[in-house]
């Protein structure tokens, strides 16, 4: 018994004329053909979404690519003007440092430090500032406040020079010193003994008002000038005196005479440089000036 054979499919599609009078149009296709193009189809379809979706993906992805590309030569410049600015500012700093150190060279401040330090946070979190525009700026202000204080302090000193002992009352050899000594009288010693002609005359040492001229147990005439900062100079032994108390006198002003009263054994002036009515060596203030009086005073305050 044989098997009888399939029969081909066919599908005819008709063309119809709305007109009465056209023709009719009919075509009879395989059945596999049919198919064949209906799969056909549906591949197309398949490929032509498959492409849009594809190329809005890239699309999306060219996109990023070139916000990337955008963003990263920002910050490229950003980071430029960044080292720019901070090497402007780094600059700054070691000028300022050179200004300082040559100050602090110039006055003998070896051991002056500022007392300000703005970059406390920087103990905390060293590895985040290190190297950072922030961390250079935060120097900077700390170098600027330091300088600042420099200057304001050696302000200070000059003002505080001005009105202080300096110089010498009178020039000539001194013939005793400041502390304790066995001869002629022992004893300390509160003052140095500067040996001159009879007659000679003394200059205050400082601006100041006189507080007493007149006679002093073991100092003979003596003059007793009030200067700031609670500073005072004595001078004894004097032949005569030209102020008053209560008079104003200027530094170089002359204000008494080299004698021998009080106990002496020669013409000579006994000079004393007092701080808070405690004397101090004197032989420090013959030679002040701004760069001996800036190293005594950085040891304390000259406010």
């Amino acid at each position: 018994m044989t098997d009888k054979p399939k029969k081909q499919k066919f599908y005819t599609f008709v063309v119809i004329s709305h007109d009465a009078n056209g023709r009719t149009y009919s075509v009879k296709i395989p059945g596999f053909l049919v198919k064949t193009a209906a799969l056909a189809a549906i591949a197309a379809i398949i490929a032509a979404s498959g492409s849009v979706i594809y190329s809005s993906w890239l699309s999306r992805r060219m996109v990023n690519y070139y916000q990337t590309v955008a963003k990263n030569q920002e910050q490229c410049r950003v980071i430029a003007g960044f080292s720019t600015e901070t090497a402007k500012v780094q600059k700054k700093i070691w000028e300022l440092s050179q200004r300082e150190n040559q100050l602090r060279k110039i006055l003998g401040l070896k051991s002056w430090t500022s007392k300000i330090k703005l970059i406390n946070v920087l103990d905390k979190e060293p590895a985040r500032f290190s190297g950072s525009l922030k961390l250079v700026k935060l120097q900077l202000t700390e170098k600027e406040t330091s300088l600042s204080e420099l200057k304001k302090w050696v302000a200070a000193v000059q003002n505080k020079l001005a009105m202080s002992p300096s110089g010498w009352p009178l020039r000539g050899p001194i013939e005793s010193v400041f502390g304790y000594r066995t001869s002629p009288w022992r004893g300390m010693h509160t003052g140095i003994d500067i040996q001159a002609p009879y007659g000679s005359a003394i200059r205050s040492t400082a601006k100041g008002i006189v507080s007493s001229a007149g006679w002093r147990r073991g100092y003979g005439k003596t003059v007793i000038v009030e200067h700031a900062y609670g500073q005072s100079t004595l001078y004894g032994h004097c032949s005569s005196l030209t102020v008053e108390p209560g008079q104003l006198v200027k530094k170089g002003q002359i204000i008494a005479c080299v004698g021998m009263t009080g106990y002496t054994t020669g013409p000579h002036l006994h000079y004393e440089v007092r701080r808070a009515e405690q004397p101090v060596n004197p032989i420090t203030y013959l030679n002040l000036n701004l760069l001996t009086a800036s190293r005594i005073w950085s040891r304390g305050t000259v406010e």
